[in-house]
């Protein structure tokens, strides 16, 4: 190849290379900023579908909603959660970590819970396919004396510690109550 024929793959390349290779840098600032909108959102959507619950707002809402969050980031570190869900579960089988099986979540986010000590709202153990080796529990909020069916699924595990929520009616999953839950005595997680 001669000079010309070289000339114009290199300024081709080259221009690529300054315009398609930059990356824009986000300030730690500018990282804490985006987080902290986007779990001021969080944080208003679950307390806008608590509310749903209840059909008005009220002080236990609030108080529930960020109850819920900050415990499910805490317990994330806490477990020290290794996506994706399926190989945190692994690693607490196999003796790495020591909780953050589904029924870990579901008992701890449950005690969390309870110390609020709520009027209006309930929340109960749920469990799909249970006695079953798929078998997989979850929080399920509803307002005081509402069935299950009414509630709002509050799932930490699946998304790795992520709090994944949705009406108990659009879940994929067939929760139930879990037949060991009593409100008093809890079921307990090995």
């Amino acid at each position: 190849m001669n000079g010309k024929n070289l000339t114009i793959p290199v300024l081709v390349v080259a221009l690529l290379f300054l315009n398609g290779c930059s990356t824009r840098r986000v300030s730690d600032d500018g990282m804490a900023a985006t987080n902290a909108l986007s779990n001021e959102r969080t944080a208003q959507q679950l307390e806008a579908d608590l509310t749903l619950l209840l059909g008005y707002r009220d002080d236990e809402t609030s108080r529930l909603a960020q109850t819920i969050l900050s415990a499910t980031d805490a317990l994330a570190r806490q477990y020290q959660v290794q996506p994706p869900a399926l190989w945190h579960n692994l690693l607490v089988n196999i003796g790495i970590r020591d909780r953050g099986l589904c029924c870990h979540w579901t008992q701890d986010l449950l005690g969390k819970i309870e110390t609020l000590q709520l009027q209006h709202y309930q929340a109960v153990w749920a469990v799909s396919r249970h006695g079953t080796w798929r078998e997989h529990s979850c929080v399920v909020v509803t307002a005081a004396g509402q069935g299950i069916a009414t509630g709002l699924v509050l799932d930490a595990w699946r998304d790795a510690g992520h709090l994944y929520w949705t009406r108990v009616a659009e879940d994929r999953y067939a929760w139930q109550r879990h037949p060991g839950d009593n409100g008093v005595a809890r079921i307990r997680c090995r």
